[in-house]
């Protein structure tokens, strides 16, 4: 038996419909509207290359820490 726990994605009724996806529109959208690339943004963010594009792909769930990360190298929320 798979006792996996399925991914937000996975409730069609979930309130806010695809926060993965609109995690994904969001970060590529504020990325592309400050000129970074991927590495731009990872490296601004201390994150992988791959981490930002599975972020942008819908295929990640981030952790509060990595959003908070993400957030502050999109310029999206102060510094702490």
């Amino acid at each position: 038996m798979n006792h996996a726990r399925p991914l937000i994605e996975d409730f069609p009724a979930h309130p806010d419909g695809d926060p993965a996806g609109a995690l994904a529109r969001a970060v590529r959208e504020r990325r592309t509207a400050l000129g970074l690339s991927v590495a731009d943004l990872a490296k601004r963010a201390d994150l992988t290359d791959a981490q930002i594009r599975a972020i942008e792909a819908g295929h990640a769930a981030p952790t509060l820490p990595l959003l908070t990360a993400l957030s502050q190298a999109l310029e999206a929320a102060p510094k702490l």
